[in-house]
């Protein structure tokens, strides 16, 4: 290469300034939220009303009798018994 040639601009550019940045995004305000996160997960909820002392869930009687069920019928039906 001749004094006075360019170099062909193949590939990047190494020595130049750095590509211009498109902005940084706005600082965090307290309150405001990011429009793309649904607003439903963010909302605070009041606490479920207090249950009376003693009387269980009705999932946890469902999960007490399918238990229950389960044992009953593996000592009816278990190999050798």
């Amino acid at each position: 290469m001749a004094t006075g040639d360019r170099p062909a601009d193949d590939g990047p550019d190494l020595g130049g300034s750095p590509p211009s940045d498109p902005g940084d995004t706005p600082p965090y305000q307290r309150g405001t939220h990011d429009p793309v996160v649904d607003s439903v997960w963010l909302r605070h909820r009041p606490p479920p009303p207090p249950r009376p002392r003693g009387v269980p869930r009705l999932t946890t009687v469902l999960l007490i009798a399918a238990f229950v069920a389960v044992l009953v019928l593996y000592l009816v039906v278990r190999p050798g018994g």
